[in-house]
């Protein structure tokens, strides 16, 4: 949040409840309004490819630069949740999504980016055009979308959404997620045929492929991927459909994304990364304790590429050391200190902690020692991601193309790839049997310190349990996703992997002190707008509408 004169407020709203207080935006309080062009123009009025763009750029909700948007969509919920960031500001007196005391005007927001920004221009889409590649994108997109807003709530609106009224029923995540895993399998089978037949000009997506790089085959590739993703979702609750989805993905001719393919990210010149903004245009976000712990503790190279040093951001005013509790400098100057999450904090200490290494100028990740940034691309799959879900996949006796290890291991040789890391601290580390979450200390609380937790090492070992070597592929696949907050969030759910710091200060109602949050709770507006079908979909869940309550694919068990 910046400093200017809604000064005295800065610790109870972020940066998107000062936008709203200065209308700067509006917001959509029921579904009658949700099931309403929120563009004015009817379909046909509206070129097919224009109306990707707010689809596409609102997997992140951050149509036109609204940045505030993300804060709320993601940042201030999975970023947090993921143990890859924390909160540096004492939003509500500390009491807030990060202590687990959830604010109901925050959590609403992943619904409404997914139904009214996603959903909406979509549905147009479908309608206006019968042209299979087209069509096809359009449900991949809408796919990638809303499976992140399933698996923020459970149950949403979407086999009837999107056909007029005042109230539209919730599905079931079974459903959703057999639903999307069908019109997964019907877009790839859709756009094989499309390609087959030499429909793919080299320009024909040009006008709005800001994702794939205008690629039909890349779009192949990377719905097949998703259904590999959504198919590991239901390796427990649902194994014949997981292991069957996963094996034809894999299998394709066209098959998933490999070493050579880039990643599937939103790259486009005049969108700002939301995530520079939360972390270094309004100073609300911060490293992780927990992502510091074990990024050191592997000795990883990714250490100086993800996460800045303090005294990171002097441009910024932000150079200045760490302050221990009496107000005396603790020499953390150039050391790398996450902040641990559900730290009772206050902002002109804690804003000077280890950050994501992110510029608010565009710039591309390379490796050059401590002064790499990641790149301002908004990623929605990584190709190191597909290796580790292979590799999962081989674990559970799949067809996967590899052996788990082989999988395992190039999934971290891509990941280095990507950052220009050299091969030859690609075998050092893979050689790593040691290393392990170290401790973690909080140079102005010691009330925060905390042994380190997660004692899984990098280098495999074919005569470890299952559970085990599982450990070590989400272990690395977590940092492999890095910064994307969202599914590393529920696959640490699906998996309790890696083990995390748990909250220092829990003042949630539901969640046992030591356990984590499992999803949001419905949103506010729809609880008042579309009441009756709400109260249908919390019988759908597997508990009460709160914190505590385990999604679906949640089993709490991986064999």
């Amino acid at each position: 949040m910046k400093k200017n004169i809604f000064k005295q407020i800065k610790n109870t709203l972020p940066f998107w409840g000062i936008a709203l207080l200065m209308g700067v935006t509006a917001c959509t309080d029921n579904f009658e309004n949700i099931n309403t062009n929120p563009n004015g123009l009817e379909p046909s009025q509206v070129k097919i490819a224009s109306r990707f763009n707010q689809p596409i750029v609102s997997v992140y909700l951050n149509y036109q630069n609204r940045n505030y948007e993300f804060q709320l969509q993601q940042n201030l919920n999975a970023d947090l949740y993921s143990g890859y960031m924390a909160n540096p500001t004492p939003f509500n007196g500390n009491k807030n999504n990060s202590t687990y005391s959830l604010q109901e005007g925050w959590n609403e927001t992943p619904f409404k980016a997914g139904e009214l920004y996603v959903m909406k221009p979509i549905s147009d889409i479908l309608k206006s055009t019968e042209a299979l590649d087209y069509t096809s994108i359009a449900k991949i997109i809408r796919v990638e979308a809303m499976h992140r807003v399933v698996d923020c709530y459970g149950p949403i609106p979407y086999t009837m959404a999107m056909q007029g009224g005042s109230s539209v029923p919730y599905d079931d995540v079974e459903t959703l997620y057999k639903t999307f895993l069908a019109e997964l399998e019907e877009s790839v089978n859709d756009l094989t045929t499309f390609v087959d037949a030499g429909n793919a000009e080299a320009n024909r997506l040009s006008g709005f492929d800001i994702v794939c790089g205008s690629d039909h085959k890349q779009w192949i590739r990377f719905a097949n991927t998703l259904r590999l993703r959504l198919a590991m979702r239901l390796a427990v609750v649902a194994p014949e459909l997981a292991q069957k989805t996963a094996e034809a993905a894999v299998g394709h001719k066209y098959g998933v994304l490999v070493a050579g393919n880039n990643n599937v990210e939103v790259i486009d010149a005049t969108l700002m990364n939301p995530l520079a903004e939360c972390n270094i245009g309004y100073n609300d976000m911060r490293a992780g304790a927990s992502l510091v712990s074990i990024l050191k503790g592997y000795n990883d190279p990714r250490l100086p590429i993800y996460v800045t040093q303090v005294g990171w951001f002097k441009d910024k005013g932000i150079s200045q050391d760490i302050k221990d509790s009496q107000g005396q400098n603790t020499n953390s100057m150039g050391q790398y200190i996450g902040i641990r999450q559900g730290a009772i904090v206050d902002k002109d200490i804690y804003q000077a902690y280890s950050t994501v290494n992110m510029s608010l100028e565009t710039r591309m990740a390379d490796y050059t020692g401590n002064n790499v940034q990641l790149s301002n691309h908004l990623p929605w799959m990584k190709v190191a991601e597909a290796y580790f879900l292979r590799a999962e996949g081989a674990l559970r006796g799949w067809n996967m193309g590899g052996s788990v290890k082989d999988l395992y291991e190039q999934g971290i040789k891509v990941s280095f790839d990507e950052y220009g890391i050299p091969a030859s601290e690609y075998v050092k580390y893979i050689e790593n049997d040691t290393g392990v979450g170290v401790d973690y200390e909080d140079p102005h609380n010691a009330a925060n310190n905390i042994k380190g937790v997660d004692k899984c090492t990098v280098k495999w070992d074919e005569a470890a349990s299952k559970e085990d070597k599982l450990h070590k592929i989400i272990n690395q696949k977590w940092l492999a996703m890095y910064p994307e907050g969202q599914e590393a969030w529920s696959e640490f759910r699906r998996t309790g992997y890696p083990k995390l710091f748990p909250v220092a200060n829990n003042f949630s109602a539901s969640i046992a002190n030591g356990d984590f949050i499992k999803r949001l709770p419905f949103p506010r507006n729809d609880k008042n707008a579309n009441a009756a079908e709400v109260e249908k979909a919390v019988n759908l869940l597997n508990g009460p509408d709160n914190e505590a309550t385990r999604l679906w694919w949640d089993t709490g068990r991986n064999f």
